[in-house]
């Protein structure tokens, strides 16, 4: 049984919410969403592209999108329809960690990408805190593998199936309606 799933009947055995006070995001290919303030880790061949897609979703939302080496085309997420003017890119390879911290706590970015920081839990803490403070989701593009630190609230395996997407949760603390 999944984990969501799990708490989901738990709280309504106890009598509690069967919902988690948070809104969620509207996401291609998964039914439950995205909540909003939190961080998220995707991997897989697709992940890129399921992004653009979510924020083809939500065409009013501004998008903070960080690298450390120019990976992402902008051409490519404008042939896909989203506005560039809503996306404010950086290149920063030397503060990324500081530059991170001040757009959270801006609030002004309803959605940030940025690569994998760090795996310590502290620092995951630290963002975490600062994504629910200013309501927005942070989603990590990890090179490799999930981090294994609880702060991290989604975790997404996003890949490409028959043209299609094919979404994998690993981890989901959050979600909306049922799992």
């Amino acid at each position: 049984m999944a984990t969501a799933e799990l708490l989901h009947k738990l709280r309504i055995e106890i009598g509690g919410n069967s919902q988690i006070d948070k809104t969620i995001w509207k996401a291609p290919s998964l039914a439950h969403g995205v909540a909003e303030g939190v961080v998220c880790e995707l991997l897989g061949n697709a992940r890129t592209e399921w992004l653009i897609q979510l924020f083809r979703m939500h065409p009013d939302k501004r998008i903070f999108w960080c690298e450390k080496e120019q990976r992402i085309s902008p051409l490519a997420i404008r042939q896909r329809g989203v506005d560039l003017d809503r996306i404010l890119f950086m290149d920063s390879s030397v503060d990324h960690q500081k530059i991170l911290h001040r757009t959270l706590e801006s609030s002004t970015y309803p959605f940030i990408v940025s690569p994998q920081l760090s795996n310590d839990v502290k620092t995951l803490q630290r963002l975490h805190l600062l994504c629910g403070k200013g309501k927005s989701t942070l989603f990590f593009l990890p090179d490799k593998q999930f981090s294994q630190a609880w702060p991290v609230s989604l975790q997404l395996d996003v890949n490409f199936l028959d043209d299609e997407f094919k979404v994998e949760v690993v981890r989901q603390k959050y979600g909306g309606g049922e799992p």
